[in-house]
């Protein structure tokens, strides 16, 4: 698929052993640089960052299992003080990057303020979804924005500084449902309210 602004993206996935692979492509035919949201990390139980960071989403009524790497979506009723944002990989104008992401079977929820709430009831079902997909999130380089590299927790990192009042346009791009039998396991069921 080719978004607006020129870039084009191609998914692929496959189980191999215990795990769910993905492997994706995005080339940016576009005249300027874009920054994909891929570079995603987690603070608990230890902090990680690395291409098997994803956030997953569990969609029991399509049986569709979607992974994603994107600016996180904010919860509603919760107050978000301080968003979590990823780090950003470069895709220069006319390049390519590719990336493999492994996600342990059976599949389980992953998205980044589900902890904030509070605690679910019940026992987490086991099922078997038939669908897969991908979202990529990216924004376009606006005019006059400067890289600086930083070290985080001993990991090189690129971060993007906009002129101020600059605002990115951001984007998504989406892969279309692939047909793969994949082991879930569900979050437990919320109690019923009364």
């Amino acid at each position: 698929m080719i978004g607006d602004a020129g870039l084009e993206m191609q998914a692929r996935f496959e189980v191999a052993g215990q795990q769910l692979v993905l492997e994706y492509e995005v080339r940016n035919r576009g005249s300027r640089d874009v920054y994909l949201l891929n570079r995603l990390y987690r603070s608990t139980p230890a902090w990680q960052l690395g291409p098997d960071v994803v956030y997953v989403e569990l969609v029991p009524g399509t049986r569709t299992v979607r992974l994603l790497k994107k600016l996180a979506d904010l919860p509603s009723g919760v107050d978000v003080t301080a968003p979590v944002a990823p780090f950003v990989t470069p895709l220069r104008a006319g390049g390519t990057f590719r990336e493999t992401v492994r996600v342990p079977l059976p599949v389980r929820e992953h998205r980044e303020y589900s902890g904030r709430g509070p605690a679910r009831a019940g026992e987490p079902g086991k099922e078997t979804f038939q669908d897969v997909t991908f979202t990529l999130g990216y924004y376009g380089r606006v005019e006059g924005t400067r890289e600086e590299t930083r070290q985080i927790q001993g990991i090189e990192v690129i971060v993007p500084i906009g002129p101020p009042g600059a605002r990115p346009a951001f984007g998504l791009l989406e892969s279309g449902p692939t047909r793969l039998d994949l082991p879930v396991v569900l979050p437990p069921a919320e109690p019923a309210r009364r």
